[in-house]
């Protein structure tokens, strides 16, 4: 994890502070404009304060604890998440299988955009580089870091 933290920090300074595009795993692309330090998605249903910025890790036990919880806001409709792996150096193929073996339903985005957002929000001071994290992002675009716990005001 201390290597991962420090390989974003030693690039953060290499990210745009401008608008920026994203890809899940299943190839869509999400637009990602940057309002003076807001975040605004493309996506309508992210758009309405319930965005929810899930960063995991496929070798993390504290985040397989915690995905049942997160994948049940997700499942009820309570708030949309956007999820990106960024403890290990896996590739799509493993995160599209680990995908699929934890049975996510919300949106993940692959490797390089992970790591692109996560550059992103460590420049900003807004994620430490530790996991699982979760930041929600409201319809205004402001970010927020949060806990599990917390995710119970979406309930």
């Amino acid at each position: 994890m201390l290597k991962a933290m420090l390989f974003f920090m030693l690039f953060a300074a290499l990210l745009p502070a401008q608008n920026f595009d994203l890809r899940t795993l299943d190839g869509e692309k999400i637009h990602v404009q940057n309002l003076e330090g807001n975040l605004l998605f493309d996506r309508p249903a992210y758009r309405k304060g319930n965005l929810i910025l899930f960063f995991f890790g496929t070798a993390c036990p504290y985040c397989k604890k915690e995905i049942p919880q997160i994948k049940a806001y997700a499942e009820a409709g309570r708030v949309e998440v956007l999820a990106a792996e960024v403890q290990m150096p896996v590739s799509d193929r493993a995160l599209q299988r680990f995908v699929e073996k934890e049975g996510l339903r919300f949106s993940v985005l692959d490797k390089a955009s992970g790591e692109k957002l996560a550059r992103y929000l460590l420049k900003r001071k807004v994620w430490i580089g530790g996991v699982p994290s979760y930041i929600w992002v409201d319809k205004y675009g402001n970010l927020e870091s949060m806990d599990l716990e917390e995710l119970s005001r979406f309930r």
